[in-house]
């Protein structure tokens, strides 16, 4: 099934609630009813019963598609017969603002290109270089990332530890959701900008995760973002960088929430 909300460019969350009647293995995906290419969640779970997912949009579109859909409706494209929404609503974003202050100015001006960048990816030209509205950051978009040996590296993006540049890969943020995406530049923005060493990278993660969390983006796009990257280079070092990782956020979810 689809559904279209009119989301009207606001900070919210999507609660939905579904039930089955067995086991079933549900997809859900938000994207932009005027550019399909912007997507703010792609997920699987499965379930069994009564469930309630939470999509957490701190950008949204004007108007959203939700599509839900098991295994078998996307085959067929027929309606499923295991389960079903039993009810959709747009409910206050949770954030947290006693953390980090995500209103300092370099923060800021980072989150507000960060966020620029991320929605408009996908459909934006390569081979150009895209500046923050202050001129403090700069990000060089390319086709894909190339090393100092002249090979394609399997990196989403770097960062200048001379210049504070980021190099953004087009055909790998294209497979990425918004969140995902934002996930990766604040990890880059925190190595140079952040960090007190700059090569350390679980120092990143965490001063990143920090802000993502801060703004309320979804948490399992963290993860998403994370083993996509860990996938191409597995390691002990990145096993540890994740356990990490996923402390960090476990830890997050159990403090108090502040709703505004």
């Amino acid at each position: 099934m689809k559904y279209r909300v009119n989301t009207r460019f606001e900070q919210m969350s999507l609660a939905i609630d579904m039930v089955s009647n067995r086991p079933t293995k549900v997809h859900i995906k938000v994207y932009d009813e005027d550019a399909p290419k912007r997507v703010f969640t792609d997920r699987y779970k499965t379930i069994n019963g009564n469930e309630k997912f939470l999509i957490r949009m701190p950008l949204s579109p004007k108007n959203a598609v939700i599509e839900v859909m098991d295994e078998g409706e996307k085959a067929t494209g027929r309606p499923s017969e295991t389960f079903k929404v039993t009810k959709l609503d747009k409910v206050p974003l949770q954030k947290r603002t006693d953390k980090m202050d995500i209103r300092n100015m370099s923060v800021a001006s980072f989150v507000d290109f960060a966020q620029r960048f991320s929605f408009n990816a996908s459909y934006l030209e390569t081979g150009k270089k895209y500046r923050s509205q202050d001129g403090r950051f700069l990000i060089e978009y390319v086709q894909e990332i190339i090393g100092n040996n002249g090979r394609k590296l399997n990196t989403p993006a770097r960062i200048s530890k001379q210049t504070g540049r980021i190099q953004v890969s087009k055909a790998k943020f294209e497979k990425y959701t918004i969140p995902m995406r934002m996930a990766i530049l604040l990890h880059e923005f925190s190595h140079y900008y952040l960090n007190d060493n700059i090569d350390n990278e679980s120092e990143a993660d965490i001063n990143s995760l920090l802000i993502y969390l801060s703004l309320g983006y979804p948490r399992i796009e963290a993860y998403q973002a994370f083993l996509e990257v860990f996938k191409n280079s597995p390691s002990a070092q990145n096993k540890q960088r994740y356990e990490l990782i996923n402390n960090y956020i476990r830890n997050f979810e159990k403090q108090k929430m502040v709703i505004y």
